[in-house]
């Protein structure tokens, strides 16, 4: 029950009553039940309601419904607040504070809407005036109440101010935006292709030349990931101030899709630098932001609906995105359980690249299960079938009846499965001439994790996955492609260039399992695959520091091992 009072008999003279801030309409008065209260208000859900207007003005019909129950009026009064206010006043209590120095906080680091009269973001205005305290707008009945804020459709606030000076400085005017896009889309967009190529030009490319805050978080994010870090650390500035800006978003209460693209390309750049714990956290955090948002494939009430088939696109892929992360993350960390749930056989899979950068939506949606394809699939499709497959993998080596007859049918039945999809995969490459080098790594790690749970252990299937254990057909690729770009004008470090740091934890997965087998088999076979795979893992770490840091890892496995 939810109340707003005034003492009617003094009209005005104590001050203004309650007043929605959905649509003007004001909470009626309702009378106090001891003359001690005749000036007191209570004020509920912040932001929400407001003080402004008159004491004689009611609540208009649909929000009555809305904030009172059946059979309640305005003069009702909860029971505990009654007892506690009438209890103060009767024994004369009063509320006294220390005084004193108040601490102080340091300047903040961003701008509030009331230090400049400059509503977006302006590459010719960049500096604005600072206030004593960024505000907080966000309406803290979305969590307190969600069925209040759905009935009342409470706006959250759109990140709209003025651009920090932190921000201009790196993404500098529209010509630089445009620079950092092109760079992206056809760098990272080939292997994550989450932001709308269509709905991201419109928006930067407006005659205005103006942005808003959480688009231009997002052209950060993009040139963050874009960043080639050589031998250099990979906590740069750039990267300091996108996890900063992205904290002061938050702290100012803006909540935007376009800021979730944002901590994924960030989580991704920790995730591809072993940024850790920051990784794992930003990781987790884009699980949460996406239930928030309501893009999840088991949502009830989705936050905003989109308005197009494009719209519907992006978020089905940023979920995708999401899912990817989670489980990728997920491999060298056992103790954390999935975050997300796995895909429905209703769940579809994302449409296909190029239709979906011209904005062009294609005759036919692919759902998880269907095996039949009479177009192609695209890249980032055969991507999220392979982590899909990774998540069955994942349950399947950790079930506790690892080991069982029906188990190890099921083993079988998850290797062919895979093969069959790398068999998809390698044509869609052929034949439509795509470039399918990172898709290949994701449905690689699957199988590596399944051949090497089951081969590394002894069971009736230990022999079967031994003989047709996936590192050999890596170490070979890897081989051959050293070979091929090797003197070429393109050299091998121009193809590490365009890679994923998912291909980081392949080649860490392969080279653990050659060293395993080593040990085990006393084989210079595997031993010749773990040093290919050490001069791969040295190559990417020019492009992914993960790889350096695998590389401690597998010195100090082999010390292990030796001991």
């Amino acid at each position: 029950m939810l109340i707003g009072w005034a003492d009617p008999s003094a009209d005005n003279a104590a001050g203004p009553p309650l007043r929605g801030a959905v649509d003007g309409s004001h909470l009626g008065p309702c009378p106090p039940s001891t003359s001690h209260l005749q000036t007191t208000r209570l004020h509920w859900l912040h932001g929400l309601v407001k003080p402004a207007g008159t004491a004689k003005e009611n609540v208009t019909k649909p929000y009555q419904n809305a904030l009172y129950a059946p059979g309640e009026t305005t003069a009702t009064i909860p029971f505990l607040i009654t007892l506690i206010t009438l209890t103060s006043f009767s024994k004369g209590l009063s509320c006294r504070y220390p005084t004193g120095e108040r601490r102080t906080h340091t300047e903040p680091q961003y701008p509030s809407p009331q230090s400049n009269s400059s509503s977006v973001v302006s590459p010719q205005n960049p500096a604005v005036a600072r206030s004593a305290s960024p505000p907080n707008n966000f309406p803290s009945v979305f969590y307190l109440d969600w069925n209040i804020f759905q009935r009342c459709q409470v706006e959250i606030p759109k990140p709209i101010l003025p651009l920090p000076p932190e921000i201009s400085n790196i993404i500098d005017n529209a010509e630089k935006w445009e620079i950092i896009a092109t760079e992206y889309f056809a760098t990272t967009h080939t292997w994550m292709p989450i932001v709308s190529k269509k709905s991201f030009y419109e928006h930067i490319r407006n005659p205005s030349g103006q942005i808003r805050l959480d688009y231009a978080l997002l052209i950060l994010a993009m040139d963050l990931i874009c960043w080639i870090p050589e031998n250099n650390d990979p906590r740069t500035p750039t990267y300091l101030v996108a996890k900063s800006f992205y904290l002061d978003l938050e702290i100012q209460g803006f909540v935007s899709f376009q800021i979730l693209q944002a901590a994924i390309l960030i989580g991704l750049y920790e995730f591809g630098h072993a940024i850790y714990p920051s990784a794992a956290i930003s990781i987790e955090a884009c699980v949460r932001y996406g239930f928030v948002l309501g893009i999840n494939w088991d949502a009830k009430f989705p936050a905003k609906r989109p308005f197009s088939w494009v719209d519907v696109e992006e978020q089905n892929r940023v979920w995708w995105a999401i899912v990817i992360l989670d489980r990728v993350s997920r491999i060298g960390f056992p103790p954390r359980p999935l975050l997300t749930v796995d895909p429905t056989p209703e769940t579809i899979l994302p449409s296909d690249d190029g239709a979906w950068d011209e904005g062009v939506m294609p005759p036919k949606c692919f759902r998880v299960p269907q095996s039949e394809n009479p177009r192609k699939l695209g890249r980032f499709a055969l991507t999220t079938e392979a982590i899909r497959m990774l998540g069955q993998v994942i349950r399947h080596v950790e079930a506790a009846d690892f080991g069982e007859p029906f188990h190890d049918e099921e083993g079988r039945l998850l290797d062919r499965a895979l093969r069959a999809l790398a068999t998809v995969t390698e044509f869609e490459g052929q034949n439509y001439n795509l470039d399918v080098m990172n898709q290949t790594s994701m449905y690689s790690i699957a199988l590596i994790i399944l051949h090497e749970a089951h081969g590394s252990r002894i069971s009736e299937t230990a022999e079967y996955f031994e003989c047709i254990h996936h590192t050999k057909q890596v170490t070979n690729t890897v081989i051959e492609a050293r070979k091929e770009l090797t003197g070429l004008e393109t050299p091998f470090q121009e193809c590490v260039r365009s890679a994923s740091p998912f291909m980081t934890t392949l080649l860490y997965q392969v080279a653990t399992a050659n060293l395993r087998r080593c040990q085990d088999m006393r084989v210079d076979e595997s031993m010749e695959a773990l040093l290919v795979m050490k001069a791969a893992l040295k190559d990417f770490d020019a492009r992914w520091r993960a790889s350096g840091a695998y590389l401690k890892i597998l010195e100090a496995r082999e010390l292990l091992s030796a001991g």
